[in-house]
């Protein structure tokens, strides 16, 4: 399914299949075929080709579901009643073709039916919304609030937990979702409502928050720590014009033209970029101690550096604005009309802070030790990755994520110590060893290039079957079931959904529902991961290439595993989108949920790494 032909090939294929044989699963494949290119009307008129008494469950329910998006409620509503069995996906229909009908009774029933089958986040979602719109703000709250702790990457919780809070007169709780919702959408809407929202807040409620913040500050005690040797990394951790830091140990400071300065004990500091000099200030920016010239290198002994409002996880779902701590020294660079502030510190020590921030501490020791040879293996492999930006790696996703002191734990630590030096290797070079939370149950090989022990294939056990070997009926129900491979949490990381109405859509999108003409796949990959698609409206048409492009340019979606849908209305107007989607992350290497659960079942740390990365070893570089 590699090109933008796969419509002609399939349907030139099933012709021959129907010349050959007409059965029920080729009528169910070529329907497929036309509903991922959102021809509806001929899917339909497929399964209609198909005798009554050879219509399966899977027909009936397929047939209802393709009647919904066309528009045609009325028949998708007689299909879905007359199905005996019930399960989760029957009662969801149900639940949304009551809702378009404003029969909200019915929704609610048919949704909380649904639930109790499976939980599903978006279920949560209108839930959430209907009682939002019946004005019963108690009960929006509550499902809502279950919809964010299910699916916390579904930003607009956020939004509407805020508003549902603000319609109670619960400010203090509206200003937090509405906070984090500016994280996502700093919108004109959400910045009205938490100036609006703030006035009805006593100030003493900000002032004591702030005191409360700066005693935990000044009180925090850093224990010094043993500086280990090796390979020394140099990772940018934050960019800005003001840094502020403090250190449970004198420090000094020295500027590239030799000019020294000592900061004392336990004093915060402030350092502003002014005119592509830094000026060093005092805390409250009241006592000046001078003005240096960057590069800057700041070091101090065995006592980590503590620094204020340090953002990580821009836009993502786990954007956080905190203080962190760090091991080793730092250096200033000028970029721009930014200071980069770059920690200095040796490969192990950097490693510390990576696994607790990439993986639970409280995991299986066997995959803790998988996670710090995989963490290793990158480092090394990827030393001066940013060498022309000055440094080696960032703190982010982009590289790995990196918190430094504060979130390191024993157990991280030790994994960390017990594989010092190990790196994997593939015909003596160090490997590409990427990772990502949950594969959906199918491991990529080709994003990145293709590489021999990058291997698409089920996480399963002698897993080699390929994916892309299914027929279209069966990638359809791929992303509807949950296979019995490593990775299946039954969580919201392996099988995702998202759903925007009209309102929705406008909010995230920045235009109308109803402009939406088209969402057509243009190349898959593997997985059933697309490469390309194309978004057609009345007044534009984008072309999205790449894995992370097509997920941010669709509200941040888990992965770029999915299907698509356009929800008509009778007269053909788009009325709402959904997303069915498997995985979290880009789906190549190692898929830390299908490792938790290889170590559950008794497989060591480096069965784990063969499985992930077959064909190569471990080798010690120390």
């Amino acid at each position: 399914m590699k090109n933008s032909f796969i419509f002609i090939l399939l349907f030139s294929f099933y012709l021959f299949v129907f010349a050959q044989e007409s059965n029920v699963d080729s009528y169910l494949n070529l329907a497929t075929v036309f509903k991922e290119y959102m021809e509806y009307e001929k899917a339909i008129k497929m399964l209609e080709g198909i005798p009554e008494k050879k219509r399966n469950l899977e027909v009936k329910k397929f047939l209802g579901k393709l009647y919904y998006l066309k528009g045609d409620e009325l028949t998708a509503l007689e299909i879905f009643k007359k199905v005996r069995r019930k399960d989760w996906f029957v009662f969801l229909y149900l639940g949304l073709i009551y809702e378009d009908f404003k029969n909200y009774k019915e929704a609610i029933k048919n949704y909380l039916e649904s639930l109790k089958l499976r939980k599903a986040a978006f279920v949560l979602f209108r839930l959430g919304k209907i009682y939002f719109l019946l004005k019963d703000y108690e009960k929006a709250i509550d499902y809502l609030s279950q919809g964010l702790s299910s699916d916390p990457s579904i930003r607009l919780f956020n939004y509407y937990l805020g508003k549902a809070y603000l319609k109670k007169g619960e400010f203090k709780n509206a200003y937090r979702y509405f906070f984090r919702t500016k994280n996502f959408y700093p919108k004109k809407e959400v910045e009205d409502n938490l100036i609006f929202i703030k006035s009805k807040i006593p100030k003493v409620y900000f002032v004591k928050i702030k005191k409360e913040r700066e005693r935990k500050r000044k009180s925090l005690k850093l224990p010094s720590y043993k500086r280990e040797k090796g390979i020394l990394v140099k990772v940018m951790i934050a960019k800005s014009k003001r840094f502020t830091l403090r250190c449970s140990d004198n420090f000094l400071i020295k500027d590239s033209q030799e000019k020294t300065f000592t900061g004392k004990v336990n004093e915060f500091y402030t350092f502003i970029l002014e005119d592509k000099k830094v000026s060093l200030f005092d805390y409250k920016q009241e006592v000046f101690y001078g003005r240096f010239i960057p590069p800057l290198e700041i070091k101090t002994k065995n006592t980590p550096f503590y620094i204020l409002n340090i953002t990580y996880g821009k836009g993502n779902f786990w954007q956080e604005k905190e203080d962190f701590a760090y091991r080793g020294d730092l250096k200033i660079i000028v970029k721009e009309d930014k200071m980069l502030l770059i920690n200095v510190l040796s490969l192990e020590e950097y490693l510390y802070g990576v696994l607790p921030s990439e993986i639970s501490p409280s995991l299986d020791f066997e995959v803790l030790k998988a996670q710090a040879v995989i963490s290793r293996t990158i480092a090394f492999r990827s030393l001066g990755r940013h060498k022309k930006e000055g440094f080696d790696f960032c703190a982010d996703v982009h590289c790995q994520v990196y918190k430094g002191f504060l979130v390191e734990r024993e157990e991280t630590n030790l994994a960390v110590k017990e594989t010092k030096g190990e790196v994997i290797f593939y015909k003596n070079i160090p490997i590409e060893a990427f990772y990502h939370s949950n594969c959906g149950g199918c491991l990529r090989s080709e994003l990145f290039g293709k590489k021999e022990y990058l291997v698409n294939k089920l996480d399963e056990k002698n897993g080699f079957k390929n994916p892309q070997d299914f027929f279209p009926y069966e990638e359809e129900k791929w992303f509807f079931s949950y296979p019995f491979v490593f990775c299946n949490t039954f969580g919201a990381d392996f099988r995702w959904q998202r759903v925007y109405d009209e309102d929705d859509f406008y909010f995230v999108f920045n235009f109308s529902i109803k402009d939406l003409k088209k969402i057509v796949p243009l190349i898959k990959g593997d997985c059933f991961h697309y490469e390309k698609i194309k978004v057609e409206t009345k007044n534009k048409t984008f072309i999205l290439n790449g894995d992370l492009k097509i997920r941010n340019f669709f509200d941040r979606l888990r992965s770029s595993a999915f299907k698509v849908e356009i929800k008509f209305s009778s007269q053909g107007v788009p009325k709402r989108v959904f997303f069915w989607g498997a995985g979290f992350g880009h789906g190549v290497g190692f898929c830390q949920k299908g490792a938790i659960k290889m170590a559950e079942q008794g497989y060591d740390y480096k069965e784990i790494i063969s499985h992930y990365y077959p064909f190569t070893e471990i080798k010690n570089i120390d």
